[in-house]
């Protein structure tokens, strides 16, 4: 049930995970070893274009998806209720995708994309979300995580295990409607 990148330094392993933690939509660049997100794109292209951009794109497999319900989604599609750009009724594949264009002045836009539909990064999260992938959560463990995990207290360590479980996600909803209702 684990995918492992490994080899010899310099390799770009580490490439590979930051592209896919920015497709996930990271709300940090520092989980990317990046100070800013404009720090992520190759400012060394000879282009007179007023901007420069990456575009990152991974595709899952969902088609052995045996144990996620997805059925409140196909429910929702019946019913004209927030449509989903993804084809649950298949269910073969599943398409995120991030665009960062950067101008010469250092603004830039961040656009999301779930196959190939542009969306909002609240929407993404929450497709994300059904197949139990957060985008600050353990669902990639990089290099130093082991060994901050390993001298974590028990407290610490019991929110990873909620967070893997999925009880962290309705605590959060609990406390959203806490502050809501007050």
């Amino acid at each position: 049930g684990f995918t492992v990148v490994s080899g010899p330094n310099g390799l770009g392993k580490s490439n590979i995970l930051d592209g896919i933690l920015f497709c996930r939509g990271l709300a940090s660049s520092k989980g990317m070893r990046a100070e800013r997100l404009p720090d992520l794109v190759n400012h060394n292209q000879n282009s007179n274009s007023r901007s420069v951009e990456a575009r990152v794109a991974v595709t899952f497999d969902i088609s052995d998806l045996v144990d996620v319900d997805l059925s409140s989604v196909a429910d929702d599609e019946e019913n004209n209720q927030s449509p989903s750009p993804v084809d649950w009724k298949n269910k073969s594949e599943f398409k995120v995708a991030r665009r960062l264009k950067v101008s010469k002045s250092g603004s830039y836009a961040s656009t999301f994309y779930i196959n190939d539909s542009p969306c909002n990064v609240s929407d993404l999260h929450s497709q994300l979300n059904r197949l139990r992938i957060y985008p600050e959560g353990y669902n990639i463990v990089l290099q130093g995580d082991v060994t901050r995990i390993i001298t974590m207290n028990s407290r610490e360590r019991r929110e990873i295990i909620d967070e893997l479980a999925g009880v962290a996600e309705f605590d959060r909803k609990i406390e959203q409607t806490k502050k809501t209702l007050d």
